[in-house]
């Protein structure tokens, strides 16, 4: 029989009930996470991903907001920078060897086990997959039944010892809940395909030293923005350029410069202004800006018309951050009221 395109990728979705439906009771744990990942799109297909950026509007408890950039190049290297007009920004380098963590202005080498094996995971854009690609010891606890969902039960070792308790839907094998060594956990709520690929769209988060005694209160949410797999992602982005202190040099933070990803932008920048130039090098557009919004690698911009009209609304302004620099350049995060991206530079000597 000649098998379709479609009656293939049909199979695929299926197998995990062809395979174990007729005794899920007997289901080893390493069965459940390799459905699970058949549901997610394939082993085949994920272990295709050699990069991942993705970016989610995250929620607080008190409804203030802040924007999470997420790099990885799959097995190797992470970087989280987190951004808002309210909180101080952070960022969690990992370069493949140690671990960075800038908080503001302050810097922190962080070597505990707990976090070396949780920002290792974070190297892969699913953690059932890192468990596999880890060798994580899998086994199968009792099962769980929630409100709206049967779930099975995986415990996931290190040889460290860091565990952690996944619960996957009955149903489909889908992966929804995740509980952390520290007792915080992540309920998958929603997801999204990409390329044939899972992407949680929706995550909800509480802490275990929350002192907030209704759960529902201290839920912190996560939700999609974008999501880019495959992409060049430069080292820059996963190399932390302080050692104990965050601050700009003075060629980043005074020169000409020219992106080499996204929209293609030319622009000088002096003390208190940008300007954009045309291929003819002629000034199209100019903002004024200030160092120092919340911390030494931050600056504000606004429009000269904006300027102009005393425009102090923030729908005026752009917030920008330095992650990361070095002899070439530099890369950034950068959040308006309604749009947030990344953006690296060239440094045109």
């Amino acid at each position: 029989m000649k098998m379709t395109k479609r009656s293939l990728i049909t199979l695929i979705y299926l197998l995990p009930t062809f395979l174990f439906a007729q005794n899920q009771e007997k289901l080893t744990a390493s069965q459940i996470v390799d459905s699970s990942l058949v549901f997610c799109g394939g082993e085949l297909q994920i272990s295709k991903i050699n990069s991942a950026q993705i970016t989610y509007l995250v929620t607080e408890p008190n409804d203030s907001t802040e924007v999470v950039h997420d790099k990885l190049k799959t097995g190797e290297k992470y970087v989280q920078c987190m951004l808002s007009k309210t909180y101080l920004p952070q960022t969690i380098f990992f370069d493949g060897e140690k671990i960075s963590k800038v908080d503001g202005s302050s810097v922190t080498q962080i070597t505990d086990i707990e976090s070396k094996e949780e920002v290792k995971l974070k190297t892969y854009s699913l953690i059932q997959y890192g468990y596999k690609k880890l060798n994580y010891q899998l086994s199968r606890l009792p099962d769980h039944k929630f409100e709206n969902a049967d779930c099975f039960v995986v415990e996931a070792k290190a040889q460290n010892g860091y565990t952690t308790t996944n619960f996957f839907d009955k149903k489909n094998y889908r992966l929804i809940m995740v509980i952390y060594p520290n007792g915080n956990k992540s309920v998958l709520m929603d997801y999204v395909f990409k390329d044939g690929i899972l992407v949680n769209s929706k995550i909800g988060n509480s802490f275990a030293k929350s002192k907030v005694k209704n759960i529902l209160k201290e839920i912190q949410t996560w939700d999609l923005i974008s999501v880019h797999l495959n992409e060049n992602i430069s080292d820059t982005w996963f190399s932390c350029p302080y050692t104990d202190k965050v601050f700009v040099p003075e060629y980043i933070k005074t020169g000409r410069f020219a992106s080499t990803n996204g929209d293609p932008t030319t622009f000088t920048r002096n003390d208190i202004s940008m300007d954009y130039t045309d291929d003819k090098g002629n000034v199209d557009l100019r903002r004024f800006l200030v160092w120092g919004f919340l911390s030494p690698d931050t600056f504000g911009l606004i429009d000269e018309q904006a300027f102009k009209n005393n425009d102090k609304s923030s729908a005026s302004q752009i917030f920008v951050r330095v992650v990361s620099w070095d002899e070439y350049g530099y890369v950034c995060q950068w959040i308006t009221d309604k749009y947030t991206d990344t953006q690296d530079y060239k440094l045109i000597k």
